[in-house]
């Protein structure tokens, strides 16, 4: 999960964020940042991996500790939104910080639609007991 904020930090914080996927990617990119729909959808996929992960590492971790996780990604979903006001060609959004917190919900929903199944499915598998899954509900 940290290995992945810092990436989405690098990446949000970036003057072109396509310059990740390479040169050619960059100049000529495939969706249009700057139209509320394609930046609806990037914030919404990248919060949702952010929301996936998070919930997979801090699910044996008590409530409290949850929700203060839970709380301490949208406000760094705002700081970041704040700090690219600091980066050329780069500007912050509200509908940004919206789209950032309906993807960390949809990543949450889905790990814990996910799990139960995974382990239904293969409830011998020690691969999923060791990576630390437990049966919910």
């Amino acid at each position: 999960m940290w290995s992945y904020l810092s990436l989405l930090t690098y990446e949000l914080l970036l003057k072109n964020p396509w310059v990740i996927l390479g040169d050619k990617i960059a100049s000529d990119p495939p969706l249009d940042t700057a139209s509320l729909s394609a930046s609806a959808l990037l914030h919404t996929v990248a919060f949702g991996i952010l929301g996936f992960l998070a919930t997979f590492a801090l699910q044996d971790k008590p409530e409290k500790d949850r929700v203060r996780y839970s709380l301490w990604f949208i406000l760094y979903s705002g700081v970041t939104e704040l700090l690219q006001s600091f980066v050329p060609n780069r500007w912050p959004s509200g509908e940004d910080i919206l789209f950032n917190v309906i993807g960390l919900a949809i990543g949450m929903v889905i790990f814990y639609r996910i799990a139960p199944k995974v382990l239904e499915t293969h409830p011998e598998s020690a691969e999923l007991s060791d990576l630390g899954l437990t049966r919910f509900g």
